[in-house]
């Protein structure tokens, strides 16, 4: 079964039909690429996978379910527990430190406090952010603050990560520790992965790679 599960998918933002009915079905263990340039609703597609944002029109399936007959209650906490998201926007919270943000999903999902530092540490070491656990968000760089994200969304241990521009703020290198580390994940738990990117050649290592073209995905070959 799939995790995740989008059936004739339409969305309109700012009167513009910038998804006109996408289908695209997410199964465990398995890395989807979804490229194209900036503007063409790739963040919107991110955003209605992660159950962020509702479709106006056609179906979104989670884990079997239909999600149109979710309450908002009940959507938040599907959210919470099952999906990691990362959004191209780094969005921190600058009162916290890196710890902090990252223990932050674990403390909403009320996981024991004597559980939470192995966990965490855990992905701190894998995603270079070992020594900077103290620091804010305004004393990183780009690719820290990037690392620190997916990080947050990493941590819980989801089964789908949504991932909008992960890689933007990253040089190589880290972009294939990285990429390794999800697949990693994606092999050993089930983790079922949707990346977007404005790279429209570079290869990357996925099961599954589109384009969105005028508001449909169209299958890279």
């Amino acid at each position: 079964m799939s995790v995740l599960e989008l059936q004739g998918v339409r969305k309109t933002i700012g009167g513009d039909n910038v998804l006109r009915g996408v289908d695209l079905s997410l199964r465990p263990s398995r890395v989807v690429a979804v490229r194209g340039r900036s503007g063409v609703g790739k963040t919107t597609l991110a955003k209605v996978a992660a159950l962020l944002l509702k479709p106006d029109s056609g179906l979104v399936y989670f884990n079997g379910l239909d999600t149109s007959k979710l309450s908002e209650s009940e959507l938040s906490s599907t959210r919470l527990k099952y999906i990691g998201y990362v959004d191209q926007d780094c969005s921190l919270i600058d009162e916290l430190t890196v710890w902090e943000n990252i223990e932050l999903p674990l403390r909403l999902m009320n996981i024991e406090r004597s559980n939470r530092a192995g966990i965490i540490g855990e992905v701190v070491e894998v995603l270079g952010l070992k020594g900077l656990e103290s620091r804010r968000p305004r004393e990183l760089s780009g690719g820290q603050r990037q690392r620190v994200v997916l990080a947050r969304a990493l941590v819980k241990k989801p089964i789908l990560l949504v991932a909008d521009e992960p890689f933007a703020h990253l040089d190589d290198e880290t972009v294939r520790v990285v990429m390794g580390y999800i697949r990693q994940l994606a092999s050993v738990s089930g983790l079922a992965v949707l990346i977007t990117t404005t790279d429209l050649y570079a290869g990357m290592d996925v099961d599954e790679d589109y384009y969105l073209v005028n508001g449909v995905l169209v299958r890279r070959t």
